[in-house]
């Protein structure tokens, strides 16, 4: 044997005849003269269940008991005593460099005894492991876990422990929240740390998707090869949505688990962020885009809903149908939208208040525009000019618009007619629509059969055979190909033996002929007895036709019912307009006779009445016209003459009584 000096510590190396290391036993430097390195037999040592490295590389293991068979164990294991008595040692400390000893037989291993609780076994196992610089990253995230798990630390205590960021142990912990399968790619080595990172972000499903579309179980998929950063955009764009493009109330989206910005404990934020929930999302633009379109239709009764006859209807287009809302097909080409309100700037995305200033400015003219065009809009439709639609997109509601004809415009009296008649055809329709859910039943169930109440003659079997369904033709005594040869002769014969089982068969199916048969409603006589038979038979699935029939037209007719009464409230309101608009006419025509009688009175006060003289007409042969001298009173006179082409009104003089101070104005009128 042979002794060796190391930087204070003595190497003891074993050398058999061919010179080769079979043992290599160290003898430490005192520790504060309290523990130093001791022979142990390797039979006597056991591994820890606390050491937080699960996985030892076969080769990295033969490369390890190569060195210590060449230079010796240059640092001793670990343990602890163990056991009742203390006869057996557990490792602290050590384990792959005692799992290489072994692998070189030896029989003796250098440990450091310590004495150390449960607690402290297990931070020194954890923390030596934490400490190597090719810890790999799952090891490290499970042993953090662990010692968390712990309650003796958190992430800042861990932090000043092993001198870490604690961003970094928050996002080494992440891994933890892989799925199974990612995190053994990470372990394995086929995705980086990185890449793994940025996958626990999301929740168990997501992961599940990712790794079966994008990553592969084997390892090999598009996403693997890919960094960090390029992972995540790949992800937002193919498995979350961008909150800042929905309209609905996001409140509670700002402190939901699902939203990206809550991702991470020291992002930094800002922004709507982006919700990997797409089930809650969409529930939630539903329910916005219903609110929307429920509002729009209370608030004009003449507005229709629109869809394309092609078009794949959304789950809120789907709710307003159900809710019996009418719905047109039109081609959104032919019509003009209503303008778009201005989105107000936000200060936060100015670095100056000067730009926010400008940009506020802006806002108000576009507000102020957009205002103005909504109200010019408004003007048209109550004068009947245009005809509002609305289209439910998947994003918000639409409002759409196009001119009508003077030809086309209907009155409010009009549309409330058609809109009553709707509602007349809509009763027809749920009685027509239950007649045929009830035929549609009494075909495809079995009828339970009872006693019948009633006695029938032969006769009347004789006729009812005629209706026997096939099926029940073994009933009989028939088989079923026996259609064409029931004859008369045949019925008759069967008609005359039949047992009271068979009578109840053929009278059911009579019954069940001539009810179904050209029943088309069940408001009629015919129809009230196809559904009292259904109801006899079939209760419960009877009333639950006859029950969605009535919820289906109660709604719409509920619809026309708003429509109406809208209507009706702006037909009151336009003739109260039009009647007060009259009166203050009519106010305004008498206070101007008022202001013309004035005048009229104070010309009866003139001093002289003007006279007027008449000049001879150029042609004496004609007649000459009359001509009236009346004062200027503000009247008009009773009659006044038409001048024929080419005659020429006489002249007419007209001398003031008192030429020097006339009082009143003579005008001679030409009658």
């Amino acid at each position: 044997m042979t002794t060796n000096k190391n930087n204070g510590t003595a190497v003891a190396v074993q050398e058999n005849s061919n010179s080769a290391v079979l043992t290599a036993v160290v003898v430490s430097k005192p520790d504060n003269g309290e523990r130093k390195a001791v022979n142990i037999l390797s039979d006597l040592i056991e591994p820890s269940n606390y050491n937080a490295r699960k996985t030892f590389d076969p080769d990295a293991m033969k490369e390890l008991a190569q060195s210590i068979s060449v230079h010796g164990l240059i640092q001793p294991i670990t343990v602890r005593r163990k056991g009742e008595k203390g006869e057996h040692y557990e490792i602290i400390c050590g384990e792959r460099r005692f799992r290489a000893c072994r692998m070189l037989k030896m029989s003796e291993i250098p440990c450091i005894v310590r004495e150390a609780t449960d607690e402290q076994a297990y931070d020194l196992s954890i923390s030596e492991n934490l400490q190597r610089e090719d810890v790999p990253p799952m090891e490290a995230a499970e042993a953090y876990k662990r010692l968390i798990a712990t309650k003796r630390y958190d992430i800042a205590s861990l932090a000043v422990a092993y001198g870490k960021s604690e961003k970094s142990i928050y996002q080494m912990l992440k891994l933890c929240d892989l799925i199974p399968g990612i995190a053994e790619l990470v372990r394995a080595g086929k995705l980086t740390a990185s890449a793994g990172i940025v996958i626990s972000k999301y929740d168990k499903k997501m992961q599940a998707d990712i790794l079966k579309d994008r990553l592969g179980e084997d390892g090999r998929g598009e996403w693997c090869s890919i960094s960090a950063g390029v992972l995540e955009g790949k992800i937002q764009s193919c498995y979350t949505n961008n909150l800042e493009n929905y309209l609905f109330d996001k409140t509670a989206c700002l402190k939901c688990a699902h939203n990206s910005t809550n991702f991470d404990l020291f992002a930094e934020g800002g922004g709507c962020g982006r919700c990997t929930n797409k089930k809650c999302l969409s529930d939630k633009q539903t329910a916005y885009l219903v609110a929307e379109a429920q509002a729009v239709a209370l608030a004009d009764p003449k507005l229709v809903f629109i869809g394309d006859q092609y078009s794949y209807d959304n789950e809120a287009t789907t709710i307003i149908k159900k809710g019996g809302y009418e719905f047109k097909n039109v081609q959104t080409y032919n019509l003009k939208s209503y303008p778009t309100a201005p989105t107000a700037p936000q200060a936060t995305d100015y670095k100056k208040p000067e730009d926010f200033g400008k940009a506020q400015a802006q806002y108000d003219k576009a507000q102020e525009r957009y205002a103005k065009q909504i109200a010019e809009l408004e003007t048209l439709k109550e004068q009947g000019k245009i005809r509002v639609y609305a289209k439910i997109g998947d994003n918000s509601v639409k409002l759409h618009y196009k001119d009508v004809a003077t030809k086309d415009t209907k009155s409010n009296e009009q549309l409330i007619s058609e809109l009553t008649a709707k509602k007349e055809r809509n009763e027809e329709l749920k009685a027509e629509k239950t007649a045929e859910g009830l035929k549609e039943l009494l075909r495809t169930e079995d009828i339970p059969q009872s006693a019948f109440t009633a006695d029938e003659e032969t006769a009347m079997y004789f006729f009812m055979l005629s209706k026997l369904r096939r099926c029940h033709y073994p009933a009989v005594g028939l088989k079923e190909n026996d259609y064409y040869g029931l004859t008369d002769e045949k019925k008759l014969k069967i008609a005359k033996s039949l047992t009271e089982e068979q009578k109840t068969v053929i009278r059911r199916d009579y019954l069940y002929s001539h009810l179904t048969d050209r029943t088309n409603t069940v408001a009629d006589t015919k129809g009230g007895m196809l559904q009292a038979f259904a109801t006899q038979h079939l209760p419960e699935k009877t009333a639950g036709i006859i029950s969605a029939q009535a919820e289906e037209y109660g709604k719409k007719n509920a619809r026309l019912d708003e429509r109406i009464a809208g209507l009706k409230k702006a037909e009151k309101k336009a003739k109260a307009e039009a009647k007060a608009k009259k009166a203050e006419q009519t106010t305004e025509a008498g206070k101007s006779a008022k202001r013309e009688e004035k005048p009229g009175k104070e010309s009866k006060k003139a001093t002289a009445t003007p006279t007027v003289s008449k000049t001879k007409p150029e042609s004496p042969a004609k007649e000459q016209p009359k001509v009236t001298v009346t004062a200027k009173t503000g009247s008009k006179p009773e009659a006044k003459p038409t001048l024929k082409a080419k005659e020429q009104a006489p002249k007419v003089t007209t001398i003031p009584a008192n030429p020097v101070k006339p009082q009143s104005t003579a005008v001679a009128v030409i009658g």
